[in-house]
């Protein structure tokens, strides 16, 4: 069993985006520092990691300083089914997550993924932790599915881009959920290479979609990312500054939101 979870607070939603999901580690720091208590986290791909990584107590700092060593194309080779290695994807979100199950996490966390046969949205909450963040890392084309329980698994972004509904159904009617979209205010460049147009044309669709699933949030925080950098680790230390950023931002309206609805459950109690 995970841990218990609460009826209200705040919930966060964590879009994935590569070396971009550095935001959502700036984000999740400035609300600790701030003393604002996260109450569960829904986390895609990138903003997966994000989630099990402080959720199991990582010092979120050192390892945005690690992945920003990596060399961009370190994951090359490795099992089939994709252009990049899934084998060295997996050894990485190893090292990264310090909690292996679920249950061990400080907070309740959903990592969503998508399986590849059926389309059907895949929500993990129990169990192998870094199995799931691997699944749900898995994007199309790019990285090979990954396999659990018989079933192949694919990026949770397919289903959902930034997983508001898995945080929503976490929060319930008290709780407040924040949506965190680390691809929206980004420039990106040309794409100049066969993985990057594939990663490109995949993106524009996700990217569409995200709109409407931000609706369904309390509020969002939008980091200002800059120039795109899916697949460049040196840019993700000015990644997690911008999380940071934009909490700092964002910090009265998130009290604000919180208050509110504090306020509210008082009302009808």
């Amino acid at each position: 069993m995970s841990p218990a979870e609460p009826s209200t607070g705040l919930y966060v939603a964590l879009s994935g985006g590569g070396a971009h999901a550095a935001a959502h580690a700036g984000v999740l720091l400035g609300l600790e520092r701030a003393g604002v208590p996260v109450a569960g986290i829904a986390g895609v791909s990138g903003g997966a990691i994000v989630a099990a990584a402080w959720a199991g107590g990582a010092d979120l700092e050192k390892l945005v300083d690690q992945a920003s060593r990596l060399h961009p194309w370190m994951w090359v080779r490795g099992w089939g089914g994709g252009l990049l290695s899934g084998s060295k994807l997996g050894a990485l979100i190893d090292e990264y997550l310090p909690i292996a199950d679920f249950a061990g996490l400080r907070v309740p966390v959903r990592v969503l993924a998508t399986d590849v046969d059926t389309a059907e949205p895949v929500v993990f909450r129990e169990g192998d932790v870094r199995e799931a963040v691997r699944a749900s890392c898995s994007f199309p084309g790019v990285f090979p599915p990954m396999v659990i329980g018989g079933r192949r698994l694919y990026d949770g972004g397919v289903s959902e881009v930034i997983p508001v509904s898995l945080a929503r159904d976490m929060a319930g009617e008290a709780g407040v959920v924040a949506a965190v979209d680390c691809n929206s205010g980004t420039r990106w460049p040309a794409a100049d290479s066969f993985v990057a147009v594939a990663l490109r044309a995949g993106l524009t669709l996700l990217r569409g979609r995200s709109r409407s699933e931000l609706a369904g949030a309390d509020l969002v925080i939008a980091p200002s990312m800059g120039e795109s950098g899916w697949m460049r680790p040196v840019k993700i230390p000015s990644f997690f500054t911008a999380g940071l950023e934009a909490l700092e931002e964002a910090l009265p309206e998130v009290r604000r939101v919180l208050a509110g609805a504090a306020a509210a459950k008082a009302k009808s109690a």
